[in-house]
Formats: C-alpha cells, structure tokens, sequence
C-alpha cells in the first residue's frame, strides 16, 4: 500500500504550525514564531519556507488560518492576525510555487474536521465544536458536512447575544458571548473577584491556565469565576443545542484541559435549560487533539 502524504499548517498570529502527515499521522512538525508585523510578503515568505521543510513527495497542502476564508476560491478575504492581509489568492500562489493541490479553510473549522475526523467527535455525525481563546469561534458538522453557511459565517459561536444590555464587544455588539468567555475577560473577572496579595492576584503572567490550576486547588476566586463562565458557555451551548441538535459538543482551547471546574457548570446549565434534555443522548466533553486538531 502506498503512503499518503500530506502537508497540514496551521497559521495563526503567534505561531506557524506546519506538520507532514504521512497515512493520516503526524510523523514531522515544525513551529516557527510568526512575523506579523512585518507585513504580507514576510507573512507569505514564511509560509512557504515552513512547506518546503516538508515538500518532497507531498501529495497535497491543507491550511488553517483564522478569518473570513473564502474556501471554494482560494482566497483569504481578511485576516485579524495579519498585517495587509485582504483579498490574498493564497491557494493560486501556494500551487504557483509547488505545483501541487492546495486548499484552505477558517482555523475554527480545521479544528472542528480534525476531532471530528480523528478526535473526541470521531464516529458522530452530527457535532459541534467550539474553541475558547482570545477569541470564541464554533463549526458545525451535519450529517458528516460542514455547514459553511451562504457566507461562510456559519459557526461564529462567540458573536450569539447572550445579554442584550451587556457589554461592548470587539465586533460592535453588544452582550456577546466572547465577551463574558474570552480569555482576557476571563482574566479582568479575577482580578475583580480575587483579594489584592492573593496568590491568585499575585500571580504572574495571570492566564487562563493559572487561574483553572488554583481553581482545582480550591481557591475560591477562581471557582467562583469557573462557575461563573462555565454558566454562561452553557447558555450559548444551549441555543446550539436547541436550534442544532447535535449529538456531540466538543470544546477546545486551553480552558478546556480545566476539566470539572469548567465542564461541571456548563452540564449542570444545560441539562437545566434545554427542553426535552432528558429525551436527548448527548455528550459535552473537552477536545481530545490539543495542537494537532488545527494540522
């Protein structure tokens, strides 16, 4: 049996993920610090120079990238991450410089295909997943496909109103989801709930990690901010669940290696709040790939 050979990026603003994958496992991986301040053509530089680490005998080049992702044509339409990154045809100029088959999607759904392929959703049919970092982003898999929506906008989890007089979002709503989750609001809620010269207050860097590590040691800052966000992901993951029916939620990010002081609270507010719960079969777990999800 011959192999098949692929190569898998995931670029994102911080780093460049790149990985060869050789009949469907990660046999190579390289991780280059992305210079995004260096502007396009830096970007696009480094891209290539990540593939032809790996290029050889590939058979073809799948891409994550966070944005609005013109998939069918190729194009990145805009990007948050990258510095003059609008209307850039990167599957023409990829396939121009390696001659072989590229193709491109959201980072989001890259990570929702790879645990719905190969991760904790594998076997379901009908998932959603949705990853908690900076930003909240969501994918839906129905009946085996991604659902992209007529604009590609299907699955954009973080922007769903959770509170129409809430706070001032990113994006110019107001009350959405990412703005009670994400994690740099997650970190405002502890320094206002936690005790000037707490350990937790105290802590440096103060991250999302942190803060789950002293919530499973039972610092009660940090559960009741656990509790607290894991109410309002449960809120959000019961609109899905309601308009959606998925048999699966997988969540992904960081926050979502916290385990019970996070997954606790979000079951508890769905089982609570989503009609007909007890007539459903469905699991809320945490993703299973980690960093590989996205390759």
């Amino acid at each position: 049996m011959g192999k098949n050979m692929f190569i898998g990026l995931d670029i994102g603003g911080t780093n460049i993920k790149a990985a060869l994958v050789v009949n469907d496992q990660i046999i190579n991986r390289l991780y280059v610090q992305t210079k995004v301040e260096h502007g396009r053509n830096a970007s696009l530089q480094q891209i290539k120079s990540a593939i032809q680490r790996f290029a050889g005998k590939a058979q073809g080049i799948g891409i994550g990238i966070a944005g609005i992702i013109d998939s069918k044509h190729g194009i990145v339409q805009y990007s948050p991450n990258f510095k003059g990154w609008n209307d850039v045809p990167l599957v023409s100029l990829l396939q121009a410089e390696f001659k072989i088959p590229v193709s491109i999607i959201n980072d989001v759904n890259a990570v929702c295909l790879g645990e719905w392929k190969y991760g904790a959703a594998k076997g379901s049919h009908n998932a959603f997943c949705f990853t908690l970092g900076t930003g909240v982003g969501g994918c839906f898999v129905s009946n085996d496909q991604i659902v992209f929506g007529a604009h590609g906008f299907a699955g954009e989890f973080g922007h769903m109103t959770i509170d129409y007089r809430g706070p001032k979002c990113v994006c110019g709503n107001y009350g959405c989801l990412e703005r009670y989750v994400g994690s740099r609001y997650i970190i405002e809620l502890v320094k206002k709930r936690s005790k000037a010269g707490s350990r937790l207050y105290k802590c440096k860097p103060l991250t999302v990690e942190a803060i789950a590590r002293e919530a499973k040691r039972g610092n009660r800052a940090a559960l009741q901010v656990f509790e607290t966000i894991g109410f309002y992901i449960g809120v959000g993951v019961t609109n899905i669940m309601t308009l959606l029916d998925p048999e699966v939620v997988i969540i992904a990010g960081g926050i979502s290696r916290a385990g019970k002081v996070l997954f606790d609270p979000i079951r508890k507010t769905v089982r609570e709040r989503l009609l007909g719960s007890q007539y459903r079969k469905y699991r809320i777990i945490p993703a299973k790939l980690g960093d590989d999800a996205g390759i």
